[in-house]
């Protein structure tokens, strides 16, 4: 990326490009709709108000389209169309398996184990969702984890705050310890050069304390069986039943462990970049579902059922089963998720196989249907229509619009491949634009020169090392509360990298004090409020599909500021010994 000149004035351009900035964050955290009439509504979220941005600030001639290229390709080691190659890569490997019900058998397997003991299960999700976090990223663990947490404590009886808080700690705690955990570790890591194992060596200490530190303090505050009742009732349910494709789970988690285990080797080559190595095994994870639901196609054709097929139980990834073959119906993360075929396993065949319908019944009710992408949940006593009759009444679209030989190509798609239809439709597809605009009006506040007056005033922190890693942490934290975490370390790494800050500079510990600090700040930051970060956006919508609302803006807020602290100077502190080790005593 360019780096503006350190004595630019700022200018009314200047002004223009930093208030559309703001502005268009406000959508971000409070999505906007407008009607114009009756049928007509602009709607304003994360996706759509920061490239209308860009294109007003394109209108006006504040930015041209020089601005916009360097946004999207990048320079000075960032790279924002890799880190996009690289966060959707490992969100379709991850979703693939998750859609498997391997994440689930997971939840309900701690469950059982913790059987009717309510700390051990307290302590088994928090061990639980640390690992999974790790490994994947905080998103696929708040999307999965969520759900489930929900159901088990409505079922269990007992307050959630304890639960989900832990949940939502460790997910963003958990995501500093590898270089994939987060998008803002891709951001900063690229722009410092920072190898897979250069990354973990020095995060993965943090990391474990910062754990620790959590789980210490989580205990504490919820003393109280109101919260963490000695004793629980958890669903009676055999976690078997939610692995309902056992092969596609142990295929997806070889792939994702292959896939680590090179991105650790070829850290070392420099001109292997990280979307070179998590792109091919995407592409070997969607072959390996493409080839899954063909197969169910030439096993289990869509015909009428005939009356001697086996009934049919509900199983999918994003539920939990009682016992029998009732559903868990509060449990569905209903997060804007469409067109997703819901897989249906045969009790008696010892295999596992499946096959996949668009109607789903359980005890002679009907209990899902998917329309124009929305699930919904109704009752009716006649037993269901075969998928013929379902589709029956679906009007032909020859000689209609566009829109309709569309959605007919989709729907073709749908009952075809519905295993690749379902992870892509639950990818977060909104970040893309997101991201890319951000990095775009972050390239546009530096070409105006703000990147560099912005870069003196952190330049504050950089007399030790020490006021370096408790500075950036600090002031991490606190912006990702208004800018959400992805801008803050997008503008922040464009801080440190300017001529401004770097002239400042006195050592190689205090620039590598105020990169750890950053990464720190950018993951727990999003840990205090819930607009800090994309994750704590998804979760409070979760929960308010699912009825809950012990964790409003105002209570999340409140548990969390007597938390987070904590785990900032505890996580700062190991930082910052490192840093003495390594800079200080030369180790």
């Amino acid at each position: 990326m360019a780096v503006d000149d350190p004595g630019r004035q700022l200018n009314a351009y200047s002004y223009v490009t930093l208030c559309l900035f703001l502005v268009a964050l406000i959508p971000v955290i409070h999505p906007v709709t407008l009607r114009l009439g009756r049928r007509i509504k602009l709607r304003f979220n994360l996706a759509t108000a920061p490239p209308l941005a860009v294109l007003i600030l394109l209108i006006c001639r504040a930015i041209d389209f020089d601005i916009v290229g360097k946004g999207c390709l990048g320079s000075q080691g960032v790279e924002p169309y890799a880190i996009m190659i690289l966060f959707y890569s490992l969100a379709y490997i991850c979703i693939s398996i998750d859609v498997t019900g391997f994440l689930q058998f997971c939840a309900l397997w701690a469950s059982r184990r913790a059987g009717q003991r309510g700390l051990l299960a307290f302590f088994l999700f928090f061990l639980l969702t640390s690992v999974m976090s790790a490994l994947t990223s905080n998103d696929v663990v708040i999307l999965t984890g969520t759900a489930f947490l929900s159901y088990f404590t409505r079922v269990a009886g007992i307050d959630p705050t304890a639960f989900l808080l832990s949940e939502f700690t460790t997910a963003n705690i958990a995501s500093m310890a590898l270089y994939i955990g987060n998008p803002t570790n891709v951001v900063v890591s690229q722009a410092y050069n920072m190898n897979f194992v250069q990354y973990s060596a020095w995060m993965l200490l943090p990391t474990v304390v910062c754990l620790l530190l959590a789980f210490i303090v989580l205990r504490v505050l919820f003393n109280n069986p109101k919260y963490l009742p000695r004793v629980i009732y958890p669903p009676d349910a055999d976690p078997r039943r939610a692995l309902i494709d056992p092969t596609g789970a142990v295929f997806g988690i070889l792939c994702l462990v292959c896939c680590l285990g090179t991105l650790i080797g070829t850290s070392f080559v420099r001109s292997v970049s990280v979307w070179m190595v998590t792109l091919p095994f995407a592409v070997i994870m969607l072959a390996r579902d493409i080839a899954y639901d063909l197969q169910l196609q030439k096993h289990y054709p869509w015909s009428p059922r005939r009356k001697s097929e086996p009934q049919l139980d509900v199983v999918h990834p994003d539920e939990a089963l009682t016992s029998g073959s009732a559903i868990a119906m509060d449990i569905l993360p209903d997060i804007g998720t469409s067109g997703i075929n819901y897989r249906l396993h045969t009790e008696k065949q010892s295999r596992n196989s499946s096959v996949v319908a668009d109607h789903v019944s359980v005890n002679g009710q009907s209990v899902l249907t998917l329309e124009s992408g929305a699930t919904q949940s109704h009752r009716e006593s006649a037993p269901p229509k075969s998928w013929q009759q379902q589709h029956s009444d679906v009007p032909k679209t020859e000689g209609k619009r566009w829109p309709s030989r569309l959605l007919a190509k989709f729907n073709w798609c749908k009952s075809k491949l519905p295993t690749v239809v379902a992870v892509i439709g639950r990818m977060p597809w909104a970040v893309l634009p997101f991201s890319l605009s951000m990095f775009v009006l972050v390239e546009a506040l530096s070409d105006t020169g703000w990147i560099g007056t912005f870069a003196i005033a952190l330049s504050v922190f950089t007399k030790n090392y020490i006021t370096a890693v408790y500075g950036s942490v600090a002031v991490s934290i606190l912006v990702c509360q208004f800018l959400n975490n992805i801008p803050m370390t997008i503008l922040f790494t464009r801080m440190i990298q300017h001529p401004n800050f770097t002239s400042r500079v006195q050592s190689d510990a205090v620039m590598q004090g105020m990169i750890l600090g950053l990464i720190v700040g950018s993951n727990i930051g999003a840990c205090l409020t819930i607009i800090g970060s994309l994750a704590g956006i998804m979760f409070d919508h979760i929960l308010k599909t699912k009825g809950i609302h012990v964790l409003g803006y105002v209570r999340f807020l409140k548990w969390n500021i007597m938390i987070l602290p904590i785990l900032a100077v505890g996580t700062a502190s190991v930082i910052v010994g490192e840093l003495y080790v390594v800079f200080i005593r030369g180790l």
